[in-house]
């Protein structure tokens, strides 16, 4: 039995924001590190290398998202898989889309972020502050339950 291949593509995008956490996730110890540790330069420069691989690591994964969103565009033709299985491509455009907006949004607020502590723009306490939460990622999320909601209200 074949798999869907819009719902493939889901699939794949969850997996791509799962990495994204996963990198993230991995950055916290250094964030902790610079929190707790007496200031010594090389120290906090082995904290920002993991900040900074952690940066590389979430942007792949939003490129990645990124590129199928070009995926799923294939499956929107009226001859190819519309409503195939009962997945419709749009839903898959418009989750796909969203995890990336959500997702970038991040990383582009991660990258502002550690900029305004390298710079001194922000103190330490701010940057740290800043750093742990995923506020863009959360607000999607959010709003994909909002969406649910207002589809379940819809059949009730």
């Amino acid at each position: 039995m074949s798999v869907n291949p819009v719902l493939l593509l889901v699939s794949q995008a969850d997996t791509l924001a799962n990495e994204f956490r996963s990198a993230y996730e991995h950055t916290l110890p250094a964030i902790d590190a610079l929190e707790q540790l007496p200031y010594n330069e090389a120290h906090v420069e082995a904290c920002m290398d993991v900040l900074r691989q952690g940066l590389a690591s979430m942007e792949q994964s939003t490129s990645k998202m990124m590129n199928m969103l070009y995926e799923v565009d294939v499956y929107m033709t009226p001859s190819s898989v519309q409503n195939a299985a009962g997945f419709n491509p749009q839903e898959a455009l418009t989750h796909v889309s969203d995890l990336f907006h959500s997702y970038q949004a991040e990383l582009l607020a991660k990258r502002e972020t550690l900029a305004d502590y390298t710079c001194e723009d922000i103190s330490l306490p701010e940057f740290t502050t800043q750093w742990r939460t995923l506020e863009a990622v959360q607000q999607g999320q959010q709003q994909g339950m909002d969406d649910l909601a207002d589809l379940l209200a819809k059949f009730g």
